[in-house]
């Protein structure tokens, strides 16, 4: 402990003033965002300015970045200053791997937390390599090992309140950079932080183009669930220590719903995160439904023997059961969780498989895996 407070003493130092500036003395122009609404982007000849929201707190800004590609450059002092293109990045969530293998930016990242659950082969086989360092959990970051690293930043996810791994990393003098797509009201505007990501390695037209032809997949598969004659019912989640957790109206989940052609319960509910209900109440509400998705066992006799209540709906039955575990490895790292939100077009295409097979009869899922049959 004492090299990290030695550290942290030097790095708080080194700090030198600069004249002071507004971000009202600088001109720009606003980068287009079409769905995303936590962050702004705005360019100016020299500086390109990062503004993240504040989801908790409305009207308020979270944080704000000034990207510069020399150093020289005077920023004002209400934000941080990152020259960019970065170089090496420390990131705390496997998600923010989907948005860096799109761009063709996975070489930057040099830490990573949580190894053994991260899907991405290449990065894997770095970590194993020793050129990614595993700076074990997310919450509980090995700090010192993080500064030894000494990435240009750190990426990581923001919560309503600072933790106190998050409250150290400020106090070392290491750049954080707050990624809060999680926030987003709508899948699509969750994609759209590529934008973000791409900012500070420099790819804003990359990022811009790869985004449109996303969004053009999936509006094309929207067209396609609407030829359906039928609506399916569909429901989601398992039955978790009492808890069964159900998909808010205006969540991610019931949006892919809706937009698959599917009937929904609770489509709508304005409710953005999960309806907290049980194992009672779903019977209730939905034994007689067609699809369900999202359960963690791969077969169905798994999943009738961690519940023999779970027989009692139709679903089961019929043997219209789904879990997200097609890309899994073998430690359990699950490619839904890095790729799926950057790629909402092939996770639409893989709800419309499921729900209205006769539209895709070419397609094979991507994410979405029917539960194999009882075993005999």
């Amino acid at each position: 402990m004492k090299l990290i407070y030695l550290i942290i003493s030097i790095l708080l130092l080194c700090g030198c003033n600069q004249p002071s500036q507004t971000i009202s003395d600088i001109q720009g122009e606003s980068v287009q965002l079409s769905y995303a609404t936590g962050f702004t982007i705005d360019k100016a000849d020299s500086i390109t300015i990062i503004t993240v929201k504040n989801p908790w707190k409305k009207g308020e800004i979270h944080s704000r970045y000034y990207l510069v590609k020399n150093d020289s450059i005077v920023v004002p002092p209400d934000g941080q200053k990152v020259i960019i293109p970065i170089k090496s990045m420390m990131i705390n969530s496997a998600t923010y791997l989907g948005f860096l293998d799109l761009l063709d930016q996975l070489d930057k990242v040099t830490g990573v937390c949580n190894a053994n659950y991260i899907y991405n082969p290449s990065i894997l086989e770095r970590v194993k390599k020793g050129e990614i360092k595993d700076l074990g959990e997310s919450f509980n970051i090995d700090i010192e090992n993080l500064l030894l690293l000494k990435p240009d930043v750190v990426m990581t996810t923001a919560y309503n309140a600072d933790d106190a791994n998050s409250t150290l990393m400020k106090q070392s003098g290491l750049k954080i950079i707050y990624n809060i797509e999680w926030q987003e009201p709508s899948i699509l505007g969750r994609t759209e932080w590529i934008k973000f990501i791409a900012a500070f390695v420099d790819q804003l037209p990359l990022a811009d183009s790869l985004f449109n032809d996303i969004n053009s997949k999936y509006q094309s598969a929207c067209n396609i669930a609407n030829q359906a004659q039928h609506r399916p019912t569909i429901f989601s989640g398992q039955d978790y220590r009492g808890t069964w957790s159900l998909a808010g109206g205006k969540s991610y989940t019931a949006q892919l719903f809706r937009d698959a052609h599917a009937s929904y319960l609770y489509e709508n509910d304005t409710i953005s995160t999960s309806i907290s209900s049980n194992i009672e109440q779903a019977l209730i509400n939905f034994s007689e439904t067609d699809i369900w998705i999202g359960t963690q066992e791969c077969s169905l006799n798994d999943l009738g023997q961690s519940n023999d209540k779970y027989r009692l709906f139709k679903a089961f039955r019929q043997g219209n059961v789904y879990n997200m575990n097609k890309r899994v490895n073998k430690n359990g790292g699950n490619d839904y969780w890095e790729s799926a939100v950057v790629r909402p077009d092939l996770l639409l295409q893989d709800m419309i498989k499921i729900c209205h097979p006769e539209l895709l009869p070419e397609y094979e899922t991507v994410y979405l895996e029917k539960l194999s049959a009882n075993e005999k």
